[in-house]
């Protein structure tokens, strides 16, 4: 009779490993679930910085056209305004509707990579899904601006150039364009990022390239906008009005760090100095995973070089507008613990280590406790308890000049309109050198006058040579804080 041969390789698993296993898969769990509820949490409980009030200004205009006529005046791509315009219409103005599509937009870029099926082995897949997921943290600081829905753009876009390179059809490159399209409606700097991988498509495939090229016809609407936006994104990048500074190595340095990790960008860069070693280490075991993930990560590796080298040459660059890039940095990480000695313990050691720093109680509770002072939406709060009905609003920033009168009277209101709140609302175009506390006080009219100014005295601002003194020149007034005399607003009222 023969005797079976036995492999070593099939025999089951032993129970202490199976339940540690499981152990570990619970722990993952609850870590998620706690980090998502922390993010509803403080989604509802913050008040909206700048930028999401002027999201909510846009999104909230009375019609369409006013929506195109705002989005031209911004330096921004109009995609996400709009899609905040239809869901608002629908769930409402308030600050967690507004946070809300950006949430889900997060998630859904932690789920894209379990649904990639061809791309690397499932560790490997799970523990990149549970890095994008916890990569913004439980900070809700920027949840109501289109950074969420890049960051899930961006992911599905990687997914379909990794598809694109393992499968060169007209199909694949369609859906690839699409998503680029997208991605650069959204955001334009994910011109880069598309750029790149276009460009190696074109020089690994590009027999295959040339036979798709009807997908390019994808970004014409892309490109079209652009054409239409830019003596506008001209205007922006004017010397006199660029408030972001040039990046320098060490600055350079740190914003690649934080595209592993902005909770915690010691943290991930130093892990993932680690990882790449033990990969390194390990060069002489086989590569069992497809090229293209690896085609994929290095294209956002090179991506992340050129747009740092962008802002060494112009100041136009803050850390947030890496996220294009930040999918394939943390795929690539995954690539490489998957190529360790041991991938299972360094792949759940990245999920523990991005969980861990997502969930550190007192970041969560400094981020409860910040009233984003670089706001209005409390300075407004005050005014109205007060009965203030003729407001003075200052926007005290370098581009202040090229707003139009309108859109600071539109962004000034757009608290007391959502209120149902009755007032007058006077901008005031405020330039560096201008002393706010004269003018303000000069233009507060009305029985019931306020004021509203937004300032940050390290800017190229009028702030920063006369800081706010209302009071000292007119004891009549009172006037409350939000934030500290660097960065902050102030809601200024007088008794009739």
């Amino acid at each position: 009779m023969a005797v079976e041969a036995i492999n070593p390789a099939a025999a089951p698993p032993r129970v202490g490993s199976a339940v540690l296993r499981g152990l570990g898969f619970a722990a993952a769990a609850l870590a998620i679930l706690a980090l998502a509820a922390a993010r509803l949490w403080l989604a509802a409980a913050q008040p909206l910085w700048f930028d999401e009030a002027w999201s909510l200004m846009v999104a909230t205009t009375p019609d369409w056209r006013s929506l195109v006529h705002e989005a031209l005046n911004d330096v921004n791509a109009p995609l996400g305004y709009a899609l905040l315009r239809a869901w608002t219409t629908l769930a409402g103005p308030s600050d967690f509707a507004l946070r809300l599509p950006a949430l889900a937009a997060v998630s859904a870029a932690g789920v894209l990579p379990l649904l990639w099926r061809s791309g690397p082995r499932r560790e490997a897949r799970l523990a990149w899904a549970v890095m994008i997921f916890t990569w913004w943290g439980a900070d809700a600081f920027l949840a109501g601006r289109a950074y969420g829905l890049l960051l899930a753009l961006s992911t599905a876009q990687l997914i379909a150039f990794a598809e694109l390179l393992r499968k060169p059809r007209l199909g694949s490159a369609l859906l690839w364009a699409v998503l680029g399209a997208l991605a650069i409606l959204t955001h334009y700097y994910a011109l880069i990022i598309t750029a790149v991988q276009g460009l190696s498509f074109l020089a690994l495939r590009r027999r295959e390239a040339l036979r798709a090229w009807p997908a390019a016809l994808a970004f014409l609407p892309a490109f079209g906008w652009i054409a239409l936006h830019a003596p506008r994104l001209l205007a922006f990048a004017g010397a006199d009005v660029a408030w972001h500074r040039i990046v320098g190595p060490g600055q350079a340095l740190v914003m690649a760090a934080a595209t592993l990790d902005p909770s915690a960008p010691l943290v991930g860069f130093g892990v993932a100095l680690a990882v790449i070693a033990a990969a390194v280490l390990a060069r002489g075991r086989d590569d069992r995973l497809p090229p293209p993930p690896w085609i994929a990560a290095g294209a956002s590796l090179a991506a992340l070089a050129l747009t740092l080298v962008s802002g060494a040459l112009h100041p136009s660059l803050t850390g947030r507008y890496l996220i294009p890039t930040v999918p394939g940095l943390l795929l690539g990480l995954a690539l490489c613990a998957e190529r360790a000695a041991r991938p299972r313990l360094l792949l759940a050691a990245l999920s523990a280590v991005w969980l861990a720093t997502a969930l550190r109680p007192d970041a969560i509770l400094r981020d409860l406790r910040d009233p984003s002072p670089y706001g209005f939406e409390a300075a407004s709060e005050v005014l109205m308890r007060h009965g203030a009905r003729d407001v003075v609003f200052a926007w005290d920033h370098e581009v202040t000049r090229l707003m139009p009168a309108s859109t600071l009277e539109r962004l000034g209101s757009v608290f007391f309109r959502r209120a149902g709140y009755r007032v007058r609302v006077q901008p005031l175009i405020v330039r560096p050198g201008d002393d706010v506390n004269v003018r303000a006080l000069a233009a507060a009219t009305g029985p019931q006058p306020g004021l509203i100014w937004i300032y940050n005295r390290a800017g190229r601002t009028a702030a920063r040579t006369h800081p706010p003194a209302i009071t000292r020149l007119d004891p009549r007034w009172s006037c409350q804080r939000i934030g500290d005399a660097t960065v902050g607003s102030l809601a200024c009222w007088r008794a009739p």
